[in-house]
């Protein structure tokens, strides 16, 4: 398996580089948006992950080890495969990605691309205690009022464009006062 690759890139295209390590070019798969941070020329360490076919033998790289085994534990999840893994990890943070899914999130994990409602409940499913255990996440979020409003908004049958517009702009210090102002901005 091809775990790092240390080299020169040559190429920089959306959601892939060429990387030139000793001689030899590798196209590589990236997160989209991680092209925006590297430069043809630049010297580059990508931790990697190597996926076999019977077709074809595919490398995904990442800028930050913590998005590789993200990936690795993304690609385990029954019905989420190396695109739908690399795709999510474009669209999110990973320290928010894995404090979302020990939350158990569903609106939020259900909104990143490629991911459904019932590929959402898979990942916390099969992933929640991985996550807790390997990672040492607590599943306490600080600061995330908003989202707990959003949700609370949800339940009470808004939708989710309509609960994310009502709570957008307004301060508060406390998830009851956040879904106040929101109705109140609602009707």
């Amino acid at each position: 398996m091809i775990g790092m690759l240390k080299g020169s890139i040559v190429q920089v295209v959306p959601a892939a580089l060429t990387v030139m390590v000793s001689g030899i070019g590798f196209h590589v798969h990236i997160p989209a948006g991680d092209e925006v941070h590297v430069a043809v020329g630049q010297e580059i360490l990508l931790h990697t992950v190597l996926i076999a076919r019977e077709d074809s033998l595919t490398l995904y790289g990442f800028l930050d080890p913590r998005q590789r085994e993200i990936f690795s534990l993304l690609i385990g999840v029954s019905g989420v495969g190396p695109k739908t893994a690399i795709n999510i990890l474009g669209g999110m943070e990973p320290n928010r990605f894995l404090d979302e899914v020990v939350n158990e999130n569903i609106n939020y994990l259900s909104s990143l691309p490629g991911i459904g409602k019932k590929s959402a409940q898979r990942i916390v499913l099969e992933l929640k205690e991985k996550i807790v255990k390997h990672f040492q996440r607590t599943g306490q979020r600080v600061g995330n009022i908003t989202e707990d409003a959003v949700e609370a908004l949800i339940a009470l049958g808004y939708s989710d464009a309509q609960a994310r517009k009502a709570t957008s702009g307004i301060k508060a210090d406390s998830v009851e006062a956040l879904i106040k102002q929101a109705l109140k901005e609602m009707h």
